[in-house]
């Protein structure tokens, strides 16, 4: 089990480039009509999310950042409902399947509720408070929400049918033959 898992392994050079390659490619297979603005921001979150030497985030739920969020100075509470609605994102367009499983009272419509109000609310903060320069991503964010998700759920499964061959050789789609 172990050897499959390093099989699956890849190198790449760039992660924001590997991962817009992804977001363009699942932005046409879906036909999707989200914004290129909003297409990169969305390699830029997978990007991000998957550097090993992230912090670990301070909060453990959505309603944890959200009542910080709510009371905390415009900088602060933008930057928090961005991380708030970037969690909900990014939880249920890579680990549906496990919120699906997960026998708790919150479910994927939870995440999705939260992460759409949260890009909102980030929209708001900061056209009240700051120079429009995030333009329309977040509203976007907001209103396509499951749109985004769609994205990332595509980008996840790209990613899961690529293997490595034992020899090294990357093989789209499955596992080549000796």
């Amino acid at each position: 089990m172990k050897d499959e898992k390093l099989q699956r392994l890849r190198e790449v050079e760039n992660l924001f480039d590997y991962f817009n390659d992804r977001v363009e490619a699942a932005r046409f297979e879906r036909s999707l009509a989200i914004s290129d603005d909003t297409a990169l921001y969305l390699a830029q979150l997978l990007a991000e999310r998957a550097r090993s030497d992230r912090p670990t985030p301070p909060f453990d739920t959505l309603a944890a950042i959200h009542g910080e969020a709510a009371h905390a100075p415009p900088g602060r509470s933008a930057s928090l409902y961005r991380e708030l609605g970037d969690r909900a994102l990014y939880l249920l367009g890579c680990f549906r399947d496990h919120l699906d499983r997960a026998r708790r009272p919150i479910g994927p419509a939870y995440y999705e509720d939260m992460g759409a109000a949260a890009y909102a609310s980030c929209d708001r903060v900061l056209k009240l408070w700051f120079s429009d320069a995030f333009g329309p991503v977040f509203r976007e964010l907001a209103r396509k929400f499951g749109d985004c998700v769609q994205v990332l759920e595509s980008v996840k499964k790209a990613d899961e049918d690529e293997r490595i061959t034992p020899s090294g050789l990357f093989v789209p789609g499955g596992v080549a033959e000796a």
